[in-house]
C-alpha cells in the first residue's frame, strides 16, 4: 500500500510539472500574439484609408489588366502557427469549396499550417509561402507574393485570380471571405484630369500594380489580425483549462502526500506495536 501511495505521488508530481511547463508555453504564445495583434490592429485603419486612396487614383486613370482565357487562380491566406481554434479550419473549408466551384487552376497557399489543411482536403498546392506574423513581415513577403500572382496571371493567361482569407471585424469576428483580385477593368471617371507627364499605358501599369499590391497587403493584414485574435481567444481558453487542471492536480497531490504521511505514521505505529509485543512475549 505504501509503495502505491508513493508511486501515485510521484506520478502526480510529474503531471503537475508537465502542466506548469505547458502553461508557461501557452502564456508566452498569448503574450506574443497580443503584442502582434495590437500592432496589426493599429495598422488596419490607416491601411484601409490608403487603399481607398489608391483605388480612387486607379479609377481616375482607369486601371486595366484584362482577363485571359485560361483557368482561375486561387490564393489562400491561412494560419502559420497553431493554437488558433477553428480559424484555419473555416478558411480551408471555404478554399476547398471555392476551388471546386472555380474548377482546375493554380492554387497558392500562404501559411504553413493552412497549406497542410488544404492538402488534407485534397487540394494541390502549386506555390506555398510562410505567412507573416508581424507587420514588418507583411512588407517583406508582399513583393514576392505579388510578383508570383501577377506573373502567373499573365504567363498562364488566367481568366481571374481570387483570394480566400478572413476579414477582421473584431476579436472573435473573422469570417472567411472570397475576394476577386484580378482582372482589373476600372472605367475612368468622367472629368478625371488628363495625364501630363506619362503615357496612358504607363499610368495604367503603375495604377494596376499599386492597386494589386495594396489589395494583397490589406488581405494579408486582415488575415494576420484574424489569426492573432483567434489565437488570443484560444490561448485564453487553454490557460483557463490548464489553471483548472493544475489546481485539481495540486489538490490531488496534497491528498496523496497526506495519505503518504498517514501511511508512514501507521507503519511506524505498527512497527512499534510489533516490537512491544515481541518484548512482552520474550519477558513471559
Amino acid at each position: 500500500a505504501g509503495a502505491r501511495v508513493v508511486k501515485r505521488e510521484a506520478d502526480l508530481e510529474r503531471q503537475l510539472e508537465s502542466l506548469e511547463t505547458l502553461h508557461e508555453a501557452v502564456s508566452a504564445m498569448k503574450s506574443l500574439s497580443a503584442h502582434h495583434f495590437r500592432e496589426t490592429r493599429a495598422t488596419l485603419e490607416p491601411e484601409r484609408a490608403y487603399r481607398e486612396g489608391i483605388d480612387r487614383v486607379a479609377r481616375s486613370t482607369g486601371a486595366f489588366l484584362p482577363a485571359g482565357s485560361g483557368a482561375i487562380g486561387l490564393l489562400v491566406l491561412g494560419p502559420e502557427l497553431g493554437l488558433c481554434g477553428g480559424y484555419g479550419t473555416h478558411v480551408a473549408d471555404m478554399a476547398a469549396s471555392a476551388r471546386e466551384k472555380l474548377g482546375a487552376g493554380p492554387t497558392f497557399a500562404v501559411g504553413r499550417r493552412g497549406a497542410t489543411m488544404l492538402t488534407r482536403r485534397g487540394l494541390h498546392i502549386d506555390r506555398s509561402y510562410p505567412a507573416p506574423t508581424s507587420v514588418r513581415g507583411i512588407t517583406e513577403a508582399l513583393l514576392e507574393l505579388s510578383r508570383a500572382v501577377l506573373g502567373d496571371y499573365i504567363e498562364l493567361g488566367l481568366s481571374g485570380f481570387s483570394v480566400v482569407s478572413s476579414r477582421f471585424g473584431g476579436v472573435g469576428n473573422h469570417p472567411p471571405v472570397l475576394t476577386s483580385l484580378l482582372p482589373l477593368d476600372l472605367v475612368p471617371q468622367p472629368g478625371a484630369p488628363g495625364l501630363q507627364y506619362v503615357t496612358a499605358k504607363a499610368a495604367n501599369l503603375v495604377a494596376a500594380r499599386e492597386l494589386l499590391y495594396i489589395s494583397i497587403h490589406g488581405l494579408l493584414l486582415d488575415a494576420m489580425a484574424s489569426e492573432h485574435s483567434a489565437r488570443l481567444l484560444a490561448t485564453q481558453a487553454a490557460e483557463e483549462w490548464l489553471a483548472d487542471e493544475t489546481d485539481h492536480l495540486r489538490r490531488g497531490l496534497s491528498s496523496a502526500r497526506r495519505e503518504a504521511s498517514t501511511q508512514e505514521v501507521v507503519e511506524i505505529a505498527a512497527g512499534a506495536r510489533a516490537r512491544t509485543n515481541a518484548r512482552a512475549r520474550a519477558g513471559s
